[in-house]
């Protein structure tokens, strides 16, 4: 199923940005021993146009030379920003010259035929976010407030037989570069904050503006298309830094509080269900 592609002639024109191929940009933070792998991933595949490392590691005094003088055959770059934020994977950064950015994990290896369907499906709804991995809320007419399938309600969560969902987690997924700027510079503050201090629902924001953006654009739709994708996933080998969720025992009921603080700033909930799901 092909969503439409939204009118972008109010978008800012970028003077050189490129449709053909995207911007690989992520975070890093404390995974030095698989960084290598992922470099390598990125570095060698057809459809990249550069690599933008933000060593979220701000502790480090430098960044080690064997990484920023990587033999890789994109121009890559390495950003420092002045604190671990969640936030920084979302910057705008003045080296990105596609319309496409690939934000990634730094521990996801995916498969390159699951990112070229990716990519091109992108290219067909660049208004879209495409992403690997799909969520859903939830909403209690008891108290009245939305919610997340938990941890401990996994297999709540969209599936191949029941994929319903309404938002993508940003572990793997394309989206525009005017979203970056959106995100930075337009996002309410309020919203922007709550991940400065937690670390957390970054994905959720991210999800809800692109559905307002939408909404008053013109085109009311889902934010989001689920490409179901496969790779490896290099926490479990990792030595450093297990992942946010497993170290934060307010991981679920910050992004529950995520889903609220949207409504109360968009008076609505701005994500849509959809069941579209794209495989290969």
């Amino acid at each position: 199923q092909r969503v439409g592609r939204l009118e972008l002639e109010t978008w800012p024109n970028w003077a050189s940005v490129s449709q053909k191929t995207y911007t690989v940009l992520f975070l890093t933070y404390k995974r030095t021993d698989i960084l290598g792998r992922v470099l390598d991933f990125h570095c060698n595949f057809a459809l990249v146009d550069r690599v933008i490392v933000v060593w979220n590691n701000v502790d480090e005094p430098t960044i080690p030379k064997h990484f920023t003088n990587y033999n890789c055959s994109k121009e890559l770059f390495f950003k420092r920003p002045l604190v671990n934020s969640l936030n920084n994977r979302f910057i705008p950064y003045p080296e990105i010259r596609t319309e496409a950015v690939l934000i990634i994990d730094d521990d996801q290896l995916p498969r390159g035929k699951d990112l070229e369907l990716a990519f091109h499906v992108w290219q067909n709804s660049p208004q879209l976010i495409v992403g690997f991995q799909s969520r859903v809320h939830t909403y209690d007419r008891i108290f009245r407030r939305y919610g997340v399938i938990d941890g401990k309600h996994r297999s709540q969560r969209p599936s191949k037989e029941n994929h319903q969902y309404s938002y993508i987690l940003t572990i793997t997924c394309f989206l525009h570069i005017h979203y970056l700027h959106m995100y930075t510079y337009e996002l309410p503050r309020r919203l922007y904050n709550f991940v400065e201090l937690h670390n957390n629902c970054e994905d959720i924001f991210l999800a809800g503006m692109v559905g307002e953006f939408l909404r008053k654009s013109g085109r009311e739709q889902p934010c989001c298309i689920w490409v179901k994708g496969h790779g490896q996933h290099l926490e479990k080998i990792a030595k450093g830094f297990k992942g946010i969720n497993h170290s934060n025992k307010g991981f679920w009921p910050q992004r529950q509080q995520a889903m609220n603080m949207m409504v109360k700033e968009y008076g609505h909930l701005p994500l849509k269900f959809t069941n579209v799901l794209i495989e290969t």
